[in-house]
C-alpha cells in the first residue's frame, strides 16, 4: 500500500509539472508566433502603403528603398507581379527565382487577402513565417508584397523553456518522491498498526490497542477498532468463564451427555459419553453420529424420536458380547419460547453392573431357594417316614437320622455362610485390628484341613519365607479365607494329588509392602470362560461334580470380600487338567 501511494503521488506530480510545462510551451509559441505574424504583417501593409504601385513600376529605382527597409525590419522582402514572378527579393537574385503563385501565402494575396505560413527550410535549417498583402492599382491587383523572417528566436526560447519544463521536472521528481515518501508513511504507518493489531486481536489476543492520536478518520477507525476489542474481549471472557462452568458440570456428572440436531450430527459429548462408547477421536463435533458411535441401535432410537416427535426411554446392548447395557434418555433442544424441536439431548447411563446385580440377586434367589429346599426335603420326608417307622429296626431308624442330622448339618452351613456374606458385603463386620502371625494361621488351618486332604491322599506343602511381617486385622477372617481356598484346592484336586501354599513378602517401600499368599493345586483346573464369574454366588462350574463333592457354592464369593475387607487383590490363573493358582494380595500397612 504504501509502495501504491509513493508511486501514485509522484505520478500525479510528475503529469503535472509535464503537462504545465507543455501548455506553457505551447502558449508562449503561439504568442510569439502571433506577435511575429502581426508584426510582419505590419511591416508588409506600411511598405505596400509607402511605396505603391512603384513597387512593380520602378523596380530598379525602388531596390534601394527596399533594402533600407530590410536592414531596419531585419526581414526578408520579396515582391512578384501579378502572376507570381519575383521582381524584387533581398537576400537572392530574383531573376534566378522560380515562380511563386503557388505558394500559400502569394496566392492568398493575389486574391486580394492576407496571407500567412510557416515552412521549414531545409537549406537553413529553421522554420520561417511568412506574411504576403497584395499590391492594388485602383480596384486592380497587380502583385504582392512578402515578408518573411526565420524562428531563431523563437526557436532559441522554446528550447530554453523545454530546459526549464525538464529542469522542473527532475526537480519536481526529488521534491514529489521526499514529499510522496512522508506523505505515504504519514498515511500508511497508522493503517499499518491498525492492520497489525486487528490481525493480533483476531488470533485471540483482545487486550491489544491501537494508539493513535490523531483525530481524524482513522483516528476514528482506530478507536472504533479499540471499543470492538474491548467489548469482544468481555464477551469473549464472559462466554469462556460459561464454557469452562459448563464444561467442568459435564465434566463431573456421573452420566454421558451427548447433544444432536435433527441431522443427528454431533453438537457436544461430554468426557464421559465419550468413555461409555469407546470414542477415541478428538474432533468429533459436527460428524454424524453413526460416524462416531457403530450402533445401530442407537441410531434407529434417535431416528424414531425425530420421525415421532416421542421422547422416551431405552436400553442397548452397547458390544456384541451384550455384556455392555447403557440406558438412553432423550430430550428435546428448544429455543426460548420456541416450539420447534432443534436436536435431541441424550443422557447415557451405564446399567451394566446394575443388571448384572440384578441377575445375581435373581439367581441367588432362586439359588438360595433350591439349596434350603432339598435339605429341608429331605428332612420333611425322612422326619415323615420316621413317624410311621417300626422302631423294632433300630439301625434304619439311626441311618434316617444320620441322614437328617448331615442335612440339617448342610443347612446350617448354608445358612451360616449366607449370614457371613452377608456382614461382608454390608461391612456390618467390626473393623478389628488383631496382630495376625502369618505362619501361625497356616498352620492351624491346616491342622483342620489335614484329616480331609489325608482321605484323599493329598500332600500339603508350605512354604513360608524368613522376615515376613505381622499382618493386621481380623485374625478369624483371615483364618476363614485361607480355610475356604485350600478346602477347595483339596475338594477338585484328585487323589495322591497336591497342593502347596506359599507366603511371602514383596517390597516397594515402607507404605507399599505387600503379603503374597499363593494357593496352588494340581487339580482339574478351571475353563477361562469361567474365571470372571468365579467369585459370584453359588456360581458353579460344573454343576454335576459340584453335587457329588458338596458345598454351599458361597466360599470363593466370602473370599472375595474378606479380601476386600483386608484392602487387598485376588488373582486367579488356571489351565484345564493341570491345575489352578489363587493369588492374594494384601497391604502390610
Amino acid at each position: 500500500m504504501q509502495r501504491r501511494i509513493f508511486f501514485n503521488i509522484v505520478v500525479v506530480l510528475l503529469l503535472g509539472v509535464f503537462i504545465s510545462g507543455v501548455l506553457s510551451a505551447r502558449i508562449v509559441k503561439r504568442n510569439l508566433l502571433s506577435d511575429s505574424e502581426k508584426n510582419l504583417t505590419t511591416e508588409a501593409g506600411l511598405i505596400r502603403e509607402l511605396l505603391g504601385e512603384s513597387l512593380i513600376n520602378n523596380s530598379s529605382n525602388i531596390d534601394i528603398y527596399v533594402n533600407k527597409i530590410k536592414q531596419i525590419t531585419d526581414s526578408r522582402i520579396t515582391i512578384v507581379d501579378a502572376m507570381g514572378n519575383v521582381i524584387i527579393d533581398t537576400d537572392r537574385e530574383y531573376t534566378e527565382m522560380e515562380n511563386h503563385a503557388g505558394r500559400p501565402e502569394i496566392a492568398a494575396a493575389l486574391k486580394g487577402e492576407a496571407g500567412s505560413s510557416i515552412r521549414y527550410s531545409s537549406t537553413l535549417k529553421v522554420d520561417f513565417i511568412y506574411v504576403a498583402q497584395p499590391i492594388l492599382k485602383g480596384n486592380s491587383i497587380i502583385g504582392a508584397v512578402r515578408m518573411s523572417k526565420p524562428l531563431y528566436e523563437i526557436k532559441n526560447l522554446l528550447n530554453n523553456l523545454y530546459i526549464n519544463i525538464l529542469i522542473a521536472v527532475l526537480t519536481g521528481i526529488i521534491a514529489s518522491s521526499l514529499l510522496g515518501y512522508k506523505m505515504a508513511m504519514n498515511i500508511t504507518k497508522p493503517v499499518k498498526e491498525i492492520t497489525y493489531t486487528a490481525s493480533r486481536i483476531s488470533k485471540g489476543q483482545f487486550d491489544r490497542r491501537i494508539n493513535l492520536k490523531d483525530r481524524d478518520e482513522i483516528g476514528i477507525l482506530a478507536d472504533s477498532i479499540n471499543d470492538m476489542a474491548a467489548k469482544l474481549n468481555e464477551t469473549i471472557t464472559s462466554l469462556q468463564d460459561k464454557n469452562i462452568k459448563l464444561e467442568s458440570i459435564m465434566s463431573s456428572m456421573i452420566n454421558g451427555i451427548i447433544a444432536v440436531d435433527n441431522s443427528e450430527e454431533i453438537l457436544f459429548i461430554n468426557p464421559v459419553a465419550e468413555s461409555l462408547l469407546g470414542i477415541t477421536d478428538r474432533e468429533v463435533t459436527g460428524k454424524h453420529i453413526l460416524q462416531v458411535v457403530r450402533n445401530n441401535s442407537i441410531d434407529n432410537y434417535l431416528k424414531k424420536i425425530l420421525m415421532n416427535k416421542e421422547f422416551f426411554s431405552t436400553e442397548v446392548n452397547f458390544d456384541d458380547s451384550n455384556e455392555k447395557i447403557l440406558k438412553l434418555y432423550a430430550n428435546p433442544i428448544k429455543q426460548n419460547g420456541a416450539n420447534d424441536i432443534e436436536g435431541i439431548i441424550i443422557t447415557i447411563q451405564d446399567v451394566t453392573e446394575l443388571r448384572k446385580l440384578e441377575r445375581i440377586r435373581t439367581e441367588f434367589i432362586a439359588n438360595v431357594s433350591h439349596e434350603l429346599k432339598t435339605p429341608l426335603t429331605s428332612i420333611k420326608g425322612f422326619a415323615e417316614t420316621l413317624k410311621s417307622f417300626d422302631f423294632d429296626d433300630r439301625q434304619d431308624a439311626i441311618r434316617f437320622l444320620n441322614i437328617i442330622e448331615d442335612e440339617a448339618e448342610r443347612l446350617y452351613r448354608l445358612i451360616n455362610d449366607i449370614l457371613s456374606l452377608s456382614e461382608l458385603e454390608q461391612r456390618k463386620t467390626k473393623a478389628l485390628r488383631d496382630k495376625i502371625d502369618i505362619e501361625k494361621a497356616v498352620e492351624e488351618v491346616l491342622s483342620v484341613l489335614k484329616s480331609q486332604s489325608d482321605k484323599k491322599n493329598i500332600r500339603l506343602s508350605v512354604k513360608i519365607r524368613e522376615g515376613l511381617d505381622s499382618l493386621s486385622g481380623d485374625g478369624d477372617k483371615f483364618k476363614q479365607m485361607l480355610i475356604n481356598l485350600i478346602d477347595n484346592a483339596v475338594k477338585y484336586t484328585p487323589e495322591n494329588g497336591k497342593v502347596s501354599i506359599e507366603a511371602y513378602k514383596q517390597s516397594h517401600d515402607a507404605d507399599l509392602d505387600k503379603l503374597i499368599i499363593k494357593v496352588k493345586d494340581n487339580g482339574i483346573g478351571i475353563p477361562k470362560q469361567h474365571i470372571p464369574r468365579l467369585f459370584e454366588r453359588f456360581y458353579r462350574v460344573d454343576k454335576a461334580r459340584y453335587r457329588s463333592i458338596g458345598g454351599t457354592g458361597l466360599g470363593l464369593a466370602i473370599v472375595k470380600h474378606i479380601v476386600i475387607l483386608f484392602n487387598g487383590e485376588i488373582e486367579v490363573t488356571s489351565e484345564v487338567g493341570k491345575g489352578t493358582e489363587f493369588r492374594i494380595i494384601l497391604p502390610l500397612k
